[in-house]
């Protein structure tokens, strides 16, 4: 791995950890790390959330040795709490609508990946022009 994806991955991790706080999901619950590997696929490379039924849980179960349905089992167990227990002003600034009570694991998912992608590009931007004095 070259040093630019170690320091993109770094900055992903960091930035992921603080969402999940921000919406209540702790380091501690069951499924946490699943939820991360599973976001920061999907950050590092967008095609995984298109079937990530069929191809993403299977490689993630086969990583945390569980089956699939324990993977999905663990995500909705995730969400459901985090939507229990989090503001809806915060829910709403991470995800963006109205209703989160009909916001799937899937969505949850990809908002999280899409969200870490442009704090990465605003983060990229902002180094690009700022200047040292």
């Amino acid at each position: 791995m070259d040093n630019v994806l170690q320091k993109k991955i770094l900055f992903f991790e960091e930035k992921l950890s603080a969402m999940l706080l921000k919406i209540r999901i702790m380091p501690n619950a069951k499924g946490y790390l699943i939820l991360k590997d599973v976001v920061l696929q999907i950050s590092l490379d967008s095609t995984k959330k298109l079937n990530m039924n069929k191809t993403l849980y299977p490689a993630v179960a086969k990583n945390y040795n569980v089956s699939v349905s324990q993977i999905e089992r663990r995500l909705k167990s995730l969400c459901d709490s985090c939507k229990k227990t989090s503001s809806q002003s915060d829910l709403e600034s991470l995800f963006g609508c109205q209703n989160i009570e009909d916001i799937s694991v899937k969505q949850v998912v990809c908002s999280l990946a899409e969200r870490l992608n442009l704090e990465y590009r605003a983060m990229l931007n902002q180094n690009k022009y700022s200047f040292s004095l």
